[in-house]
């Protein structure tokens, strides 16, 4: 895979995933493309073909000098974009901005900076978009083959159900009429009555260790994951820390009759809910859990979560 850039550096990029939204952005592109050309002016195009994509071809972009990329997909696909911008801990191109505009399934992210869902409206206010330096996620996890790898993420890496209900939405065939919201409520039911409590042991900062007994729990920059469920409410994305919430043991009934509150926000409220600022955490388990990192399961618990402050230029 190369990227041919002749004459004066390219200035905008556009990377588009014609998956994204069940490949109803395949279908749209040339009026998302036509709507981007009246709103940011001219740029190159290029659309991924496979999973990894995305991350290969940032970063080979940044190293050519691009001032600005827009990804155009779903939360997964900018998260691969995400990960081409960062290696080692560091920006690949410090001067460079990283735009999105989402046409995915959940796209949750964009909730937590108040942008539109509406796409027409959230690419016509590009056009005065403003740049916003915002804090980095950063999870070193086990992978499928036992090894150990590292993903960034901007918006919540999360643990136990969550990543159940990532795999269950990409292993089954939900309606066609279930999209956004309904398809993750509608996965997030079927799956938990699958998904027990598992015990944890985890150490916040440089603390003790300690052990909970678990369904679910996460780490977040953003506020919104799991198709509008306000996970988060206190998150923000530019103040050095991530908020750690878990459930400490619940019953399945209990579980469901709570649900509802995630979705308002309300939850932090549950006695059940441990809610706090951190740093780090790192959590580890004797059975398999699964990891989702910005709506994608790409490997299990032992994982360390870290913060990585103002590191990233979003042009938004």
């Amino acid at each position: 895979m190369s990227i041919i850039v002749s004459g004066h550096s390219l200035k905008t990029v556009v990377i588009v995933n014609p998956q994204a939204g069940n490949r109803r952005t395949a279908k749209i592109w040339p009026n998302i493309e036509s709507a981007l050309q009246q709103s940011i002016g001219s740029f190159q195009t290029i659309h991924t073909t496979c999973r990894g994509d995305a991350t290969q071809l940032t970063r080979q972009i940044l190293e050519n000098d691009a001032a600005r990329i827009v990804a155009v997909g779903g939360d997964g696909h900018l998260n691969e974009v995400l990960n081409g911008f960062i290696e080692n801990d560091s920006p690949v191109n410090s001067e460079a901005t990283l735009s999105f505009l989402m046409t995915g399934t959940g796209c949750d992210f964009q909730r937590s900076l108040g942008i539109s869902t509406n796409w027409q409206t959230a690419a016509s206010k590009l056009s005065e978009a403003k740049v916003r330096q915002i804090d980095v996620g950063k999870v070193t996890f086990t992978a499928a083959d036992k090894t150990r790898q590292i993903r960034y993420f901007d918006n919540i890496a999360s643990f136990g159900l969550s990543g159940a209900v990532d795999r269950c939405i990409e292993k089954s065939r939900p309606p066609d009429f279930l999209k956004g919201t309904p398809l993750f409520l509608w996965a997030t039911i079927k799956t938990v009555f699958t998904h027990p409590n598992q015990i944890i042991t985890f150490r916040v900062d440089d603390g003790p260790e300690e052990e909970i007994n678990t369904r679910l729990g996460l780490l977040a920059n953003g506020r919104y994951f799991g198709g509008a469920m306000l996970a988060a409410p206190e998150a923000e994305l530019d103040d050095g820390m991530l908020d750690l919430l878990m459930l400490n043991e619940i019953s399945l009934v209990k579980f469901l009759w709570h649900l509802p509150k995630i979705y308002k926000g309300t939850h932090l409220k549950l006695p059940e809910v441990l809610h706090k600022k951190v740093r780090k955490f790192t959590a580890s388990s004797t059975e398999q859990i699964f990891l989702d990192i910005d709506g994608e399961s790409p490997g299990y618990l032992e994982a360390t979560f870290e913060v990585l402050p103002n590191i990233l230029k979003l042009q938004i």
